[in-house]
């Protein structure tokens, strides 16, 4: 049995310990699209960089300027993991987006009717 046994525990524990996770529809997609999109980055920057090679090829010399300076700046695209965030600061950061968006709708309508008038 839980030692945890009103209701107000409880909601303190869960902002403590649950998370959420900004992934989007499945908060387990994250697990098969990171690699995905990993891989195509990888194989992004070395189209680009084949791409590059070719042009330049083996005369350096007689390549253009701008290929030989794009071939040092190619990056690889970067893939960002923004993680799983803590319930309690969720639910404070939607709850200052709501006080944000209160009445949004209705000032919007006045100001459409302030340029009518």
């Amino acid at each position: 049995m839980s030692s945890v046994h009103t209701p107000q525990e409880k909601k303190r524990l869960a902002y403590q310990r649950d998370h959420y996770n900004r992934s989007g529809e499945s908060n387990k997609a994250w697990r098969k699209v990171k690699p995905l999109k990993k891989a195509k980055a990888r194989r992004a920057f070395r189209k680009a960089s084949n791409d590059l090679l070719r042009v330049v090829g083996d005369q350096e010399e007689v390549a253009a300027e701008s290929a030989v300076e794009k071939q040092g700046s190619l990056r690889q695209q970067s893939v960002r993991d923004w993680g799983a965030i803590h319930l309690k600061a969720f639910v404070a950061t939607r709850r200052v987006r709501n006080a944000l968006n209160k009445n949004a709708k209705k000032e919007r309508r006045l100001r459409g009717l302030s340029h009518l008038g």
